[in-house]
């Protein structure tokens, strides 16, 4: 159990660190965002309200872009747990058997 274990959380370890990369990038541009939009909201000229406005959805659009890129870490993380969680059972199941002396065939 110890090996499954151990192989599991060093996986689960690589690709949190790579969630928490896009999570850490997704706040940054919804801050982005904020602070455009506030701005927009305050300013008198048009063309600057417009342009600022544009900057705040476009860094509004990373910010979701990036929470969507956090999910595939996740469900990788997800599918190689369950997968090592299986065989490596499995492969164990079939060691004890053999260190007990019992066939499985």
């Amino acid at each position: 159990m110890g090996l499954r274990s151990l192989a599991t959380k060093g996986f689960a370890l690589g690709m949190s660190s790579r969630s928490s990369q896009h999570s850490k990038k997704a706040t940054s541009f919804a801050n982005r965002a904020i602070s455009s939009l506030r701005s927009a909201k305050s300013q008198r000229d048009t063309n600057k309200k417009i342009d600022l406005l544009i900057d705040g959805m476009s860094s509004l659009s990373s910010a979701v872009k990036e929470v969507s890129d956090s999910v595939t870490p996740i469900a990788k993380m997800n599918m190689v747990s369950a997968l090592l969680s299986e065989n490596i059972g499995e492969l164990l199941n079939d060691q004890t058997a053999e260190i007990r002396g019992v066939s499985k065939k």
